[in-house]
């Protein structure tokens, strides 16, 4: 599709009522067709926010799966699920996004790669990887709407990931997140928009608001054009922000700064043998 379409990103503050997530989640769904959406991203652990992330682990499908799938077929739009969390049979549950199609086909799953593991001296410990599984593969989507390169969160940290992905054809960068306003005032929009300039791509970001049991969630969700310009933006409530994708923006960008023609592979590689195209 080479024609300018509008992008809708879910602002939500998901707490421990599954069913109230879902609610809010149908509203703003609801909002975002009434508004011309072709695409809606939900943030990060969009399902459940609570103290047991595990126990509330569900299969895929699952409620929420079947939820998304049936929106997405009811207003015959894209829906990004933003991520839940999985369960895993062998253990730890994934973090896993689930991308659907305007007639309710899973298009696309993806499993979050880093681990958010950090140990602050005389500060606070944090290991992800004590209750998540890691994934083992970067995933690309390609759909009648274009070609997306999906991540979660703290994958964001790492441009090796998204150079991949737009070296494999990816031209639209869908992060799904829960960052926290601390790391989120210093490094939320300056990491987004150099990955969307360093790989001329447009950048979709979803974030989480409100407050979590460890943390205030930040919110501010962008997109923002491969010249690195936020077109749209969110604050710190639950809200749906709506901007625009030009295709023909993105061909412009990559004619005047062509940085992936550029780049030496004579001189370093970037290549994984790990990555998962979906085709809708």
């Amino acid at each position: 599709m080479e024609e300018p379409w509008k992008a809708a990103l879910i602002q939500m503050d998901s707490g421990c009522d599954k069913k109230e997530n879902m609610r809010k989640a149908e509203y703003f769904i609801r909002q975002a067709a009434g508004e011309g959406a072709c695409l809606a991203v939900f943030p990060e652990t969009v399902d459940y926010i609570g103290t047991d992330m595990r126990a509330h682990a569900e299969e895929i499908p699952g409620a929420w799966g079947e939820f998304f799938s049936f929106q997405a077929k009811k207003y015959g739009m894209y829906i990004h699920g933003g991520s839940i969390t999985e369960r895993n049979p062998a253990g730890r549950p994934f973090n896993t996004s689930l991308m659907y199609g305007p007639g309710g086909e899973l298009i696309g799953k993806y499993r979050k790669l880093h681990m958010f593991d950090v140990e602050v001296e005389n500060g606070p410990v944090y290991r992800e990887s004590d209750d998540i599984c890691p994934g083992e593969e970067i995933v690309l989507v390609n759909t009648g709407l274009d070609s997306f390169g999906l991540s979660i969160c703290y994958d964001l940290r790492f441009p090796e990931l998204y150079r991949i992905q737009s070296r494999n054809g990816a031209r639209i960068l869908i992060v799904a997140a829960n960052f926290t306003r601390a790391t989120g005032e210093k490094h939320w929009e300056t990491l987004l928009r150099a990955r969307a300039i360093e790989n001329t791509c447009y950048v979709l970001a979803c974030c989480q608001c409100g407050e979590k049991p460890a943390f205030t969630a930040y919110g501010h969700s962008m997109i923002i054009s491969p010249w690195g310009e936020v077109l749209a933006r969110g604050g710190a409530q639950e809200e749906c922000v709506i901007g625009q994708v030009d295709p023909k923006e993105m061909a412009k960008a990559r004619r005047q700064i062509p940085s992936l023609r550029n780049i030496r592979d004579d001189i370093y590689q970037l290549n994984s043998e790990r990555i998962a195209v979906f085709r809708e």
